[in-house]
């Protein structure tokens, strides 16, 4: 049976729905050589997962003509069955909605402005804790796997996100290691992968700024 969780993928802030796979090929890659996971989506089973407002079945995004009755919702001389709850549902006459998430359009709300997450305030839905963080400089598994399956994820920032956030923001941890200079002090490996830890620091001079960054919302499956 397929598993499905929620990753937290760094991504820069200029990318938008229609360029997201490339920008997350790189981050990605070791999880899916590793055997870790199958493959992975922007939101697919998590579509909306972090705006409690957004439906996809209520998106005409992802409404499709019906295919059983051509969108006339007539089937001989009979409603067609197919689409009879349309209206009902507050779609438009004669659609249905994908019954598969591979199917539904990808919805921009998926990829979360970073500072959003570094509010002080900031919550994740219930239930919808990412249980992995993942940059270039590697995967950091949030210890939240357990009480996401069980239904006990109260939403707060877990711990493990909280230091990754803290160590971006004053730079000891490299987002873009590729472009950096060599380091002399190497992190703690207690949490980070070490197949993917860098060991490198930013540029002298160099500041991570959050405006430049987004997260992700991917539905990682194996």
């Amino acid at each position: 049976m397929m598993g499905h969780r929620l990753f937290a993928v760094l991504v820069r802030a200029s990318v938008a729905v229609a360029t997201i796979d490339a920008h997350l090929a790189r981050p990605m890659r070791h999880l899916l050589r590793s055997g870790a996971i199958d493959g992975y989506r922007l939101g697919g089973q998590v579509t909306g997962a972090w705006n409690p407002d957004y439906n996809p079945a209520a998106d005409p995004a992802n409404w499709r003509t019906c295919g059983a009755c051509d969108g006339t919702t007539r089937s001989g001389d009979v409603a067609c069955a197919v689409c009879a709850e349309a209206v009902q549902a507050g779609r438009r006459p004669g659609t249905v909605v994908p019954w598969s998430c591979t199917d539904w359009a990808r919805y921009p709300g998926d990829i979360v402005a970073l500072p959003r997450l570094l509010h002080p305030g900031w919550r994740f839905p219930r239930g919808r804790t990412p249980i992995a963080w993942v940059d270039l400089a590697g995967v950091v598994w949030l210890g939240t796997d357990e009480a996401v399956l069980t239904g006990t994820d109260t939403g707060h920032l877990p711990p493990r996100l909280r230091r990754v956030l803290d160590d971006l923001r004053i730079g000891r941890r490299d987002p873009d290691p590729g472009r950096s200079a060599p380091r002399t002090r190497p992190r703690p490996a207690d949490l980070v992968t070490p197949w993917r830890y860098s060991g490198r620091a930013q540029p002298q001079g160099a500041r991570f700024n959050p405006a430049e960054w987004s997260v992700a919302v991917v539905d990682a499956h194996s």
